[in-house]
């Protein structure tokens, strides 16, 4: 998408989106969160600190309808622990509890029922 010089998407170029585009992005990020979770359904694994958080936001954004930002945090989720930019790191709270894979399972669920309302 060509933006203007504010980095602002210019409002005459969105007419030119398919009408069902957002319905597809919320599909596609619905589709790699489900994977996600399934993966580690699959291995019995529970996702760290940094998974866990950036799996929540990435749920918050879907819920929110912002898709595009709920890709960039789940891209961080399933980033491995060696490739993690310290940056992101520090914004991970500590201190708490982590989610278990169910509650993940359970909270996307949940989300997705909210999107069909």
């Amino acid at each position: 998408m060509r933006g203007n010089t504010f980095g602002m998407m210019d409002p005459s170029l969105a007419m030119a989106l398919p009408p069902n585009a957002h319905d597809a992005a919320r599909r596609r990020l619905e589709e790699r969160i489900e994977a996600f979770i399934a993966g580690y359904e699959a291995t019995g694994q529970q996702p760290d600190s940094f998974a866990g958080e950036f799996l929540v936001r990435a749920l918050a954004s879907l819920k929110a309808g912002d898709y595009a930002t709920g890709e960039a945090r789940l891209r961080l989720a399933e980033t491995p622990a060696d490739r993690r930019s310290p940056q992101d790191v520090a914004t991970v709270p500590t201190g708490y509890a982590l989610l278990s894979t169910a509650e993940h399972r359970r909270s996307f669920e949940r989300t997705k029922l909210g999107q069909l309302r």
